[in-house]
């Protein structure tokens, strides 16, 4: 479930950086002011922990301006 919020998120543009077992999502917005997302590789409840990606994904106002 972890992978296919990951996977989602890349085709939307942001970069995957791999930390160990968990890594970071960095959304396409390239300054210093854009989103990060913290993604744990082994969270102890999957399923929650990848709705709590994909809000944050989804509250990102960078990819929202590219759209309009």
């Amino acid at each position: 479930m972890i992978e296919a919020v990951v996977a989602d998120a890349e085709q939307k543009g942001w970069r995957w950086r791999q930390m160990g077992h968990w890594g970071r999502l960095f959304c396409p917005h390239a300054g210093r002011d854009g989103c990060q997302v913290g993604v744990n590789g082994t969270p102890k409840n999957p399923e929650d922990h990848a709705r709590q990606v994909m809000r944050a994904i989804g509250r990102c106002p960078h990819g929202k301006e590219e759209d309009k």
